[in-house]
């Protein structure tokens, strides 16, 4: 079995401490917890990402009384991509898929260690649930461990892809 990732360092020195957090050796840090409370107050989850001089895009996962929607817009993708509906089965799965990578545990900041690079790429993620303050995790040309298995998650729900490495979230218009 391979080690659970720290979430805030990226660290595979992780072993059990007191269940049901988890514990990095590299960062002297507990995570992970219960988090199916959570599950059920999540309101809403914004990602947005933004290429300098080029475009921005958010995702937005707004729960409804049947589910949730799904919004664009997509940019550089499809301009006019309509809503998409998920019923409430299909919204708890996500979420409980959402929060197995240990998203409330990311850094509040991400940034690149380069001093004086000229950012390129940013990202925020904003996660608001009923009568708590919301949390929020960004970054600067520099994504969490568990960036790439967020973008999984939302390419099983038939999402445009923008996890493309850094400078290349923006999908190129080809033709055929």
């Amino acid at each position: 079995m391979s080690p659970i990732i720290c979430p805030k360092c990226g660290g595979a020195n992780t072993s059990p401490a007191t269940r049901p957090l988890l514990y990095c050796g590299d960062c002297q840090s507990e995570f992970g917890g219960d988090h199916r409370d959570l599950m059920a107050t999540t309101r809403q989850i914004v990602l947005t990402t933004n290429q300098k001089g080029t475009a921005s895009q958010n995702l937005t996962f707004t729960r409804t009384p049947t589910g949730a929607t799904i919004e664009g817009p997509f940019l550089c993708y499809y301009p006019d991509l309509p809503e998409i509906y998920i019923d409430p089965q299909q919204w708890q799965q996500l979420l409980a898929d959402f929060f197995k990578l240990y998203v409330l545990d990311w850094r509040s900041d991400y940034q690149n260690d380069v001093k004086n690079s000229d950012t390129t790429f940013s990202w925020e993620l904003k996660i608001s649930f009923d009568h708590q303050q919301p949390f929020c995790s960004r970054g600067q040309d520099l994504y969490p461990p568990y960036w790439t298995a967020l973008m999984d998650i939302f390419a099983r729900l038939g999402l445009p892809n923008i996890g493309k490495a850094l400078g290349q979230n923006f999908l190129q218009l080809q033709t055929h």
